[in-house]
């Protein structure tokens, strides 16, 4: 498993090196064949153009995948009832609030001794 996702993190990575590979490999074809200045010898171009080219689209597939994997979270309230005044909910919620704090604080102990801080004698 980690050596399929070493390969793939390697094939993602080399991604962009690709069309560069290509012209590399193929250059005889792309200079003689696809380029688009071959009739132009003082260019000196032998297949750039058609380097450029594969450059070019290769980051445009990019940026359009980037934007489609951009996405925003919208959240909408489906439903809100008000409650009665009288259901006797707010008398629940704060005695357990206060049951909760009376909790947590007996878990804690503080240091309250007067005589450690003392001001120096003069």
């Amino acid at each position: 498993m980690k050596k399929i996702v070493i390969i793939v993190a390697l094939f993602m990575l080399c991604k962009p090196i690709i069309p560069v590979l290509e012209y590399i490999v193929f250059y005889d074809y792309i200079k003689n064949e696809l380029c688009e200045n071959k009739d132009k010898p003082a260019m000196h171009c032998n297949g750039k153009c058609h380097l450029a080219k594969q450059l070019a689209k290769a980051s445009d597939a990019e940026k359009e995948t980037k934007d489609k994997k951009q996405f925003s979270l919208e959240t909408s309230i489906v439903f809100c009832q008000e409650l009665p005044a009288g259901i006797g909910l707010d008398l629940c919620c704060t005695d357990l609030g206060n049951t909760i704090i009376k909790y947590y604080n007996s878990l804690y102990t503080h240091l309250r001794i007067s005589t450690l801080l003392r001001p120096p004698i003069s």
